[in-house]
């Protein structure tokens, strides 16, 4: 039988799900633009009402939904700061408005540490 804990080591679920570890630039935007994509089409289709093609389901599960993208974005956004050399407990400005578009555009420009750091031994890697 499968390990339970070994579904948080998939690329994607470590990505999205874990606060452990270091991401890079490239990676963060990528992200970033997805989760934002993903919550545009949500909000598209609550907006467009009973003429969206999906509206009555996006109403049930617009709450799991937003609440998954902005847990995904406080996940990209520690192992970013994790790459950076920062704390992660920092990520919790994403929640102070004004203060967030800048947090996102400073965690995403600022390059990671090179080589290994307290936080991991190289972004983009699921760790050990």
């Amino acid at each position: 039988m499968a390990n339970p804990s070994n579904w948080l080591r998939t690329p994607l679920s470590w990505l999205l799900l874990s606060l452990k570890g270091r991401i890079s630039r490239g990676i963060y935007w990528l992200s970033y633009f997805f989760l934002m994509a993903v919550t545009a089409v949500l909000v598209g289709q609550l907006i467009g009402g009973e003429q969206a093609s999906f509206h009555s389901l996006a109403q049930m599960i617009g709450p799991f939904v937003i609440f998954g993208t902005v847990y995904a974005n406080l996940a990209i956004s520690v192992k970013r700061l994790h790459d950076i050399g920062y704390s992660g407990f920092l990520a919790i400005a994403m929640f102070v408005p004004l203060i967030n578009f800048a947090f996102t555009i400073w965690v995403g420009m600022v390059p990671g540490t090179t080589g290994p750091n307290p936080y991991g031994e190289m972004p983009d890697r699921v760790p050990a």
